[in-house]
């Protein structure tokens, strides 16, 4: 199996601007929902090439960016020089296992990340042993809808086909079991709204899938049922291409 570190290591270059846009609105909702103070230390987990990071270092104090992938964080690391931003700083380490000390953080974020963690309940438990008493925890990733068993099963193994480091997209209603389960108290668990569109050929350049892999993919989608058309708003384009949309989660929680 792939790792994400290999993975990511691999791809770093292709997370730029356009990666970006099709989360967009996912930033604007953390950047929202945490109301950020000059005082608040932020660590953002699973930073990737450190847009989240690199968005919230003007509100607060400090910003650590924490990734798996050494490739991701040079291209972060870029991204800060041509930004002139100085008080965020760069570190690899795994989401289920973070290098800090307890109560380090007020604030914690993570996007688009946790569908390739090894371990959701390990993450969130660091994520509560890193937060300071009365510290946010705000989360944004693709889901799977609730109790929609087969469309769940269609798009994770699509998501698998095309980047094996995948593990799996999660409902809204397990995130909200599993963050009480850490013993963080949850203020909100909802669907994002839509960014639009992304089209599948741009997607499977992003992980790195070509050749028989991308082939399979694309036959996924050309075979796909007419829910999952409709849910998931599969439009077949020229040159063998499709439109399609994921549904997103966002959630705010509280360390007690």
């Amino acid at each position: 199996m792939t790792s994400a570190k290999e993975q990511f290591d691999r791809q770093a270059a292709h997370y730029n601007t356009q990666w970006n846009t099709w989360s967009e609105a996912l930033l604007r909702w953390l950047l929202e929902h945490a109301d950020a103070q000059p005082t608040d230390t932020v660590l953002d987990v699973a930073t990737g090439t450190g847009f989240t990071a690199l968005a919230f270092a003007p509100h607060v104090q400090s910003v650590v960016g924490l990734d798996v992938s050494t490739g991701m964080l040079a291209e972060a690391q870029k991204r800060q020089q041509e930004q002139g931003i100085a008080n965020v700083t760069w570190l690899e380490g795994a989401a289920e296992q973070l290098p800090f000390p307890d109560a380090s953080f007020s604030i914690v974020t993570c996007r688009v990340a946790p569908h390739h963690f090894d371990s959701v309940p390990q993450f969130l438990a660091e994520v509560r042993r890193v937060l300071q008493p009365g510290g946010q925890f705000l989360l944004a990733d693709t889901c799977v809808l609730d109790n929609q068993p087969e469309l769940n099963q269609w798009q994770n193994y699509v998501e698998k086909l095309r980047d094996p480091s995948h593990a799996r997209n999660l409902e809204p209603r397990e995130w909200r079991a599993a963050m009480e389960a850490a013993g963080l108290v949850v203020e909100k668990v909802e669907e994002a709204a839509p960014d639009g569109a992304m089209q599948l050929n741009d997607w499977l350049t992003k992980a790195g899938c070509t050749g028989e892999k991308a082939e399979q993919v694309r036959r996924e989608f050309q075979n796909a049922s007419v829910e999952a058309q409709q849910h998931f708003q599969i439009q077949e384009l020229p040159g063998a291409d499709f439109t399609f949309v994921w549904q997103r989660v966002v959630a705010k929680a509280v360390k007690p």
